[in-house]
């Protein structure tokens, strides 16, 4: 299929939502991409917005957030789907090598795609690193961490968890990132699984 031909205005402001996605893991609003673009008047917006609709390059539906950008099938890999993991507490999780899940290349470009997987987010804990409850995260293979790193823990009571590692100086730190909920510390070591490296969030 021939692709569609794009005004500079309007490609500027598809790379826009394209990258605010991949930051934020939403799209951005109407009037966000009217300050981006020092627009004045959201109808302005909103027919850059439909433009692109009518060409293919987008979904919208009616809430306020609602922009998907819709992308080509060679745009998209499949990884191994593991299972579910708590970003609010450990839960065990589970295997199945017959699941998969479709994600855009771009999320992972220049990893080592045999090392990666998925695994869908039951919780909240995560969600001041915009990790929601319901989201994907692409997890690398790795067997240690440095401070800071989302990382998948394996606690020696067999619970698997997602949070930020800290390890600190007679213990170890495994911080939510939601101020409500207080952090895991353990005294004994903990065994990495893997680092997150990409949120993914599908839309319905």
């Amino acid at each position: 299929m021939k692709a569609p031909v794009l005004y500079r205005r309007q490609k500027e402001i598809l790379e826009y939502i394209k990258g605010y996605i991949k930051k934020n893991g939403s799209a951005p609003s109407l009037k966000e991409i009217a300050v981006e673009f020092k627009l004045s008047s959201l109808a302005t917006v909103h027919k850059h917005v439909t433009a692109l609709q009518k060409k293919g390059l987008i979904k919208r539906t009616s809430s306020a957030r609602s922009i998907e950008i819709v992308e080509d099938e060679g745009n998209f890999m499949s990884l191994p789907l593991k299972g579910l993991i708590a970003a609010g507490k450990p839960i065990e999780n589970f295997d199945d090598p017959q699941e998969t899940l479709s994600i855009p290349t771009e999320l992972v470009s220049g990893k080592n795609i045999h090392k990666l997987y998925v695994l869908k987010v039951q919780g909240n804990s995560m969600i001041e690193e915009l990790i929601n409850d319901g989201d994907y995260v692409v997890v690398e293979e790795k067997n240690h961490a440095s401070n800071g790193e989302t990382v998948v823990a394996l606690l020696q009571d067999g619970g698997v968890t997602l949070k930020k590692y800290y390890k600190e100086k007679d213990h170890i730190r495994l911080q939510p990132a939601n101020k409500e909920i207080p952090p895991i510390l353990l005294k004994e070591d903990i065994h990495i699984q893997g680092k997150v490296v990409a949120v993914y969030r599908k839309y319905s």
